[in-house]
């Protein structure tokens, strides 16, 4: 019956939100599409504890400014007095990797693991709290149940902004927040945000510097914002000249457009390709490992999810990414490509980013 709730207790993607702990609300919409929540506020499922034992705080650490911002929650939160650990999705092979973790409250922020590696956690930690926003891996850990704290995903906010209405509920989102997260979901509602996070990205991943930036009166966020302008005006005189060199490719049998950018590229040539492509772009690199990092972005209408996750990578669906042996460059330099039977172990991506170091 239209609008009559339905109680769960198992977890589910939908809608956008995914939450792996207590109880769902299920009603229909007029058009019988489904709207699923959590009946209690994510923070009355389970909070931050300044008596949390030995906190340890994992996220998403390749030069990403929205892991980084949402360990800042935790930094502040904690004023610094937790173990800060940030990773890059292959990092870790299973929970012997990680550090100690027997009775611990362990946080994990824009960041997921295998269902495999979550149990493991959760077998060894007091508690357990997962806040991610990755579509592939809410997807990949459809019917995970926690049983020691939350696994909570939410596909239309950043990772920085869910750590921060996390930690500080009561609080407003800074500035700094509000502008990572414009560029992380590549919403672009700020006219300010390009500016600011041009400056951004010339600093430091530093917990100390960036509490300053957060801490910012208006003035000092105006002038942090027109140090940032100039920048970006250069950096997109650039990004259309390095477009010119962009190549049809086949991927998968879908059509779109490819070119060698370094990765700070990756966002905003791949917004450009990908609208004239009318599907993806794919953007591509050499790493320091002498591997390829290869990154996929598109417009609305086309979800390059499939294509990362047939070479063992993820991300969202407009922006994510996979990585690759070199051996496999040849074939992709001919211009068509196909997705090899054994992917590599996923690389998923940090999301949409301009102007900064993005991850694939």
């Amino acid at each position: 019956m239209p609008g009559s709730p339905i109680k769960y207790g198992a977890s589910s993607v939908l809608d956008n939100r995914v939450c792996c702990y207590g109880e769902w609300q299920c009603a229909l919409r007029g058009d019988n599409s489904l709207i699923m929540k959590t009946i209690l506020p994510l923070q009355l499922l389970v909070a931050p504890d300044l008596n949390d034992p030995q906190p340890l705080i994992i996220y998403h650490g390749r030069k990403c400014p929205d892991g980084f911002g949402s360990a800042l929650a935790a930094w502040f939160f904690y004023a610094g007095k937790a173990e800060f650990l940030p990773l890059d999705h292959g990092d870790i092979k299973s929970v012997d990797d990680l550090p100690a973790l027997a009775g611990r409250a362990v946080y994990i922020l824009d960041f997921s693991f295998s269902a495999d590696t979550l149990r493991g956690i959760e077998e060894r930690a007091a508690k357990l709290v997962m806040l991610d926003h990755h579509k592939s891996a809410a997807e990949k850990l459809t019917g995970f149940a926690c049983r020691c704290g939350v696994v909570h995903f939410d596909m239309d906010k950043s990772g920085a902004r869910l750590a921060w209405e996390f930690f500080h509920p009561d609080e407003p989102v800074p500035d700094l927040v509000r502008f990572i997260e414009d560029r992380d979901i590549w919403a672009w509602q700020y006219p300010e945000s390009a500016g600011f996070l041009a400056a951004l990205d010339m600093e430091p991943l530093d917990f100390a510097r960036w509490a300053e930036i957060a801490k910012f009166s208006p003035e000092q966020t105006t002038d942090f914002m027109a140090r940032g302008q100039a920048m970006d005006e250069k950096f997109k005189k650039l990004v259309t000249d390095m477009s010119d060199s962009a190549q049809p490719v086949v991927f998968n049998g879908q059509s779109g457009l490819m070119v060698n950018v370094p990765g700070v590229f990756h966002s905003l040539i791949g917004n450009l390709l990908s609208e004239k492509s009318t599907t993806f772009a794919l953007m591509w690199h050499v790493g320091k490992s002498g591997g390829v990092k290869v990154g996929l972005r598109s417009q609305r209408s086309f979800d390059c999810i499939p294509l990362a996750e047939s070479m063992g990578g993820g991300g969202h669906a407009q922006a994510c990414g996979f990585k690759m042996g070199v051996e496999r460059l040849p074939e992709l330099l001919s211009g068509v490509f196909v997705a090899s039977a054994t992917p590599l172990a996923g690389q998923e991506a940090c999301g949409a980013q301009a102007g900064s170091v993005s991850p694939v």
